[in-house]
């Protein structure tokens, strides 16, 4: 497995990775080896990024943050925070698997359970070369537009002009390259990102779906990879809100409000639709459960009219007793949850979901009545 993910239990035999890592988890793995915590490493890299950019600006003049600082510090940052944060997915998917390992099964695969457990964490934690390269690509040319917001914010009077004024950012000449730069590589870990989280929510769909042993009388093994799909959910959800929290005229915008909306869904779609097949299973063992109890409860019944009608009520009492203790295992039933997550959990990711929104209205209405 990658260095930058919580290493699997020794197994007794060697383990060969199916692919070498890619360029994002050599990263990682080289910031889990440094002599201080992780995620220090990607706040000192952005920070880093946001003071060059800044003394750039400054120097080469027309450098006007006012009250867009904050919108400066994220535009220009938001990259390791996304480099920061496929970090902290891939431990807590390692931690995850570890937890959801007494309920895996690899007899559809026909491995040894060992070897085929190495094999999942190691693909669940670490991306193929080839595609992830791919990924960066891909968003590396969405990069390419950002200077050219800047080349055409430069012709006098145009819409772009009034746009990069309104920001407070510096069209000079020579910004031109540390926006090309910067650009590129942030839109780039943006692609590996998406690539990323396809990647790794399918992964997990696929665990629930082939490799768990379901039983509804061991839940809390279930409910271990609802925190991963759940942190990539709020994660998600803050990278929206960071770019409408820093720059509210944003949301103002037709395009901005609409991506804003777009990003909002997709951020509900990464939490519940890896856990949607699990869903379905457990629903699938609860009526097949329900259903033998009530096959039970009904052949006792039976044997209760049986006796009444014959009168042999010297059984009945047996008969009483069965018949409630298969009522009160019908309720138990019942009441057990079918969707693999803790309450908590599901709480704190709507409350990370909502609480800017509610914000947001609240703020909007306050206005409006001020007005």
């Amino acid at each position: 497995m990658s260095g930058h993910a919580a290493p699997a239990e020794p197994s007794a035999t060697s383990f060969t990775p199916p692919y070498p890592p890619s360029w994002v988890d050599r990263l990682t793995a080289a910031v889990d080896r440094l002599p201080w915590p992780w995620w220090l490493s990607y706040l000192a890299l952005g920070l880093a990024v946001f003071v060059t950019a800044t003394l750039t600006q400054i120097a080469t003049g027309g450098y006007n943050p006012g009250r867009y600082l904050a919108f400066h510090v994220w535009s220009q940052s938001y990259f390791a925070y996304l480099l920061a944060l496929l970090h902290a997915l891939d431990r807590s998917a390692a931690g995850a698997l570890q937890s959801f390992r007494p309920v895996l099964t690899f007899e559809s695969a026909g491995q040894a359970s060992d070897e085929s457990f190495e094999d999942l964490a190691y693909r669940l934690t670490t991306l193929p070369p080839r595609p992830a390269l791919l990924a960066a690509g891909l968003g590396g040319l969405l990069g390419t537009g950002l200077p050219l917001f800047f080349v055409r914010s430069q012709l006098p009077g145009s819409m772009m002009a009034r746009a990069a004024a309104q920001f407070g950012f510096s069209t000079h000449p020579v910004v031109l390259v540390t926006v090309l730069v910067s650009g590129i590589f942030a839109t780039a870990v943006v692609g590996v990102f998406v690539y990323h989280t396809i990647h790794q929510l399918r992964l997990i769909d696929r665990i629930y779906r082939q490799f768990t042993n379901v039983n509804l009388f061991q839940l809390p093994p279930l409910f271990s990879f609802s925190r991963t799909t759940a942190l990539t959910a709020a994660g998600l959800a803050l990278y929206n809100y960071g770019w409408f929290g820093t720059a509210p005229g944003l949301i103002e915008q037709p395009v901005g409000l609409a991506l804003g909306g777009f990003f909002l869904v997709v951020t509900l779609i990464t939490f519940f639709w890896p856990l949607y097949g699990a869903h379905r299973r457990l629903e699938f063992e609860k009526r097949r459960l329900l259903t033998q109890v009530s096959g039970r409860f009904e052949s006792a019944a039976q044997q209760l009219h049986d006796g009444v009608d014959s009168g042999g009520l010297a059984g009945v009492d047996g008969i009483h007793k069965a018949m409630l203790a298969l009522d009160l295992e019908q309720s138990v039933l019942r009441r057990i949850p079918t969707w693999p997550w803790e309450p908590g959990t599901l709480r704190g990711m709507l409350t990370a979901f909502m609480l800017p929104i509610t914000i947001w209205l609240i703020q909007t209405a306050l206005g409006q009545l001020l007005r």
